[in-house]
């Protein structure tokens, strides 16, 4: 009978090694597996933060970009209102001057005037299609 029970005492034992290495095996795989899980969840942070960080400063170069545009179309306004200005005054002046009635009491100073200003206009004229304006003059 010790016999028997010493066998079957072995068996037990086997058997509890083989359910204990199996067991071993399991929780082995597992750490295996939450391991890289945990990598990967770490790979994918630092990946997030990366691209937090790239997009925040896309976001402040936009915002810089917005300011400058802001900017610019500021000094534009104001340059189109200085020359809204300028154009309402021409015009009140030349409301104020009837050219057909001065042309019809003194010719001859309309016919100076007009003289003059396309002399002036044709001299300017000449210089800006002039074709050795920009030729370089050379010192001899």
């Amino acid at each position: 009978m010790g016999f028997k029970l010493s066998i079957v005492l072995g068996i037990a034992l086997v058997m509890l090694s083989g359910a204990f290495k199996l067991y071993y095996d399991k929780s082995e795989a597992e750490k295996m597996a939450i391991a890289m899980q945990l990598q990967t969840s770490m790979d994918n942070q630092l990946r997030l933060e990366n691209a937090i960080d790239t997009q925040n400063k896309q976001i402040e170069k936009a915002i810089e970009n917005k300011k400058t545009s802001d900017a610019r179309i500021e000094l534009l306004t104001v340059s189109n209102n200085e020359a809204t200005e300028k154009i309402d005054e021409l015009r009140e002046k030349f409301a104020r001057h009837d050219l057909d009635m001065l042309s019809l009491r003194k010719p001859g100073l309309v016919e100076k005037l007009v003289n003059r200003g396309t002399a002036t206009v044709f001299k300017e004229l000449e210089d800006l299609t002039n074709p050795g304006q920009f030729d370089e003059k050379t010192e001899g």
